[in-house]
């Protein structure tokens, strides 16, 4: 059983992705503060890896226990513990972070994410979905009311490797006074980070 000592907040040195569906806002949590996230570059979501487990979120508490596998549900702890997921994240500039919750709106956000890369030929090529969330749209569900998150995947990038900071966003180009020409395409294999 976890112990806690009151809200951790200023402990945390991760960086974690925060949605609020009522109000379709997405930031990310870190150190410095909150930093909203832009839904035009949107955050890359390594969705072929998502665990899933029990997630009790309270204040000053975070007790996240995942499953062997999707198919294989342990025993629920308690009752403060709900289904829930945990997932690694890219944001824009090539921070790491990481998206957890437990509730139905993100729970559903998560499968429909998984089930739409699944069909695509990026998902078995290693390559991570940079995901655009368009809308929160609210929905009954049982008594009470969750959210449909409606999305694009944007584009792939690379997976980044495994313990290594992913590459930061290359930085934007001088202003010049003719106009420069077109960019040429990324080497296969680069990581698109400043996507």
């Amino acid at each position: 059983m976890p112990i806690s000592f009151g809200s951790t907040d200023s402990e945390n040195t991760g960086v974690y992705i925060r949605g609020n569906l009522p109000q379709n806002r997405w930031w990310a949590k870190t150190e410095a503060g909150d930093e909203a996230i832009d839904m035009d570059r949107g955050f890359a979501i390594d969705i072929k890896d998502v665990t899933f487990g029990w997630l009790h979120i309270d204040i000053g508490v975070r007790d996240w226990q995942p499953w062997p596998s999707p198919a294989q549900r342990t025993e629920k702890p308690s009752e403060g513990h709900k289904q829930g997921f945990s997932v690694k994240c890219w944001l824009a500039d090539g921070r790491e972070a990481e998206f957890s919750g437990n509730s139905y709106g993100l729970g559903q956000f998560i499968a429909k994410l998984y089930n739409s890369a699944e069909t695509m030929e990026e998902f078995n090529m290693g390559k991570v979905p940079v995901v655009q969330v368009t809308s929160t749209t609210p929905v009954v569900v049982g008594k009470g009311t969750s959210y449909d998150v409606g999305f694009n995947i944007r584009t792939w990038i690379d997976k980044p490797a495994g313990g290594e900071p992913a590459p930061a966003a290359p930085a934007p180009a001088p202003v010049a006074a003719a106009p420069a020409p077109a960019p040429a395409a990324a080497p296969a294999g680069d990581n698109n980070f400043g996507f």
